[in-house]
């Protein structure tokens, strides 16, 4: 007799039950976020990894997908080089089947994936509010791969409303980008990243790839030093291929939120979304300066911030792992603070590995997460 439930690759035909899946199950808190994939949920695959494989877990009675989990492998530095990395991403599961065996079958298929396309290191980072997700990953279960916790990874969204002054740093010019940047741009960005650890290689000729989809020259601010890069951020805004959701609102947040939105009416504060409206937003992306130079990295972000307060985001999302000295420039501006879980995810003859990752700060690509 079949199983009623079955786990196998999805492909385009299940495009419809895959979106319907991460927008039915929200992270919890005092606001309920679902993060979607409109309007086809492999479009926006292409920035999580360069080759993605999807899990999907099927009710046979039902033909619903009530789990799914994605396995990407990407180009990222570890240890100075360009090195093959999985990452694992968008683990959901209908709250119906979560104490069922599905998540130790789901991953035993993970296992069989690994082994006909071995890859040496895979990461993964897991929100706040998914107590529950890092219980059941983290406590060594037969058959699941090793999760080494490597530090909290701070996304804060920083509120774009009230006016700062601008903000300079000697020597150095800051400029939007052009086509004619973009070379030296790229260059500057494989220098420095490599010095930090899964920091993205990103090349030229992946701008206007999938890679980096929806991503333009314009986006890019970068720091000059004479004729020189100094420093570089990128607005990416990926709202046409991944949106975040209000789904509902509890706690003091929903008491609140009736007189804050008032009081947005009268000053410089953005209301705060409608349940089931989408939250407007850019990733700070591609963020690099020269030795990781605060004051370089402090002056892109204050420009971005004067540059896109009066457009029509709410937010700016930055992500720095807690350990980088840049992190201290987000404490000049208010935002809801948010965050994660960096893991390494390795198996057991994998470790050697691991373990031999020096001390360089980790840099997460959050627009890829």
């Amino acid at each position: 007799m079949a199983a009623r439930y079955q786990v196998s690759l999805a492909d385009s035909s299940d495009d419809a039950e895959l979106r319907r899946r991460m927008a039915s199950d929200p992270m919890q808190g005092d606001m309920a976020l679902s993060f979607r994939r409109e309007p086809d949920y492999f479009l926006g695959c292409g920035v999580q990894g360069d080759q993605s494989q999807i899990i999907k877990c099927v009710d046979s009675k039902s033909g619903r997908i009530v789990g799914l989990g994605a396995r990407h492998s990407k180009r990222l530095f570890v240890n100075g080089v360009e090195t093959r990395i999985g990452y694992l991403s968008d683990l959901r599961g209908d709250k119906a089947v979560r104490k069922r065996t599905l998540l130790a079958r789901g991953y035993a298929y993970l296992r069989e994936l690994h082994s006909a396309d071995q890859i040496r290191l895979y990461f993964s980072v897991i929100l706040d509010g998914n107590d529950e997700a890092i219980s059941a990953l983290t406590t060594a279960r037969a058959g699941l791969p090793i999760y080494e916790d490597r530090g909290r990874i701070l996304t804060p969204a920083i509120q774009l409303d009230r006016q700062k002054p601008e903000l300079l740093c000697e020597g150095v010019t800051i400029l939007r980008g052009t086509i004619s940047d973009m070379p030296q741009v790229f260059e500057f960005l494989q220098r420095e990243h490599a010095k930090k650890q899964l920091a993205p290689c990103y090349r030229h000729s992946d701008l206007g790839s999938s890679r980096l989809l929806g991503l333009k020259p314009e986006n890019f601010y970068i720091a000059y030093r004479g004729d020189r890069v100094a420093g570089c951020v990128a607005t990416w805004d990926q709202s046409e291929f991944r949106q975040t959701h209000v789904e509902r609102y509890s706690g003091s947040l929903r008491r609140v939120k009736p007189f804050f939105n008032i009081a947005a009416r009268f000053s410089s504060l953005h209301a705060l979304p409608a349940a089931g409206e989408k939250i407007p937003y850019l990733y700070l992306s591609l963020i690099a300066t020269e030795n990781n130079r605060a004051d370089i990295f402090a002056t892109l972000l204050r420009t971005v911030y004067r540059e896109q307060r009066n457009r029509e985001y709410h937010f700016l999302i930055a992500g720095l792992h807690e350990q980088d000295s840049l992190c201290e420039v987000l404490n000049e501006y208010r935002s809801i603070k948010a965050g994660g879980r960096l893991f390494l995810i390795y198996y057991p003859e994998d470790a050697e590995f691991a373990a031999n990752l020096d001390d360089r700060t980790y840099y997460i690509e959050m627009g890829t997460v």
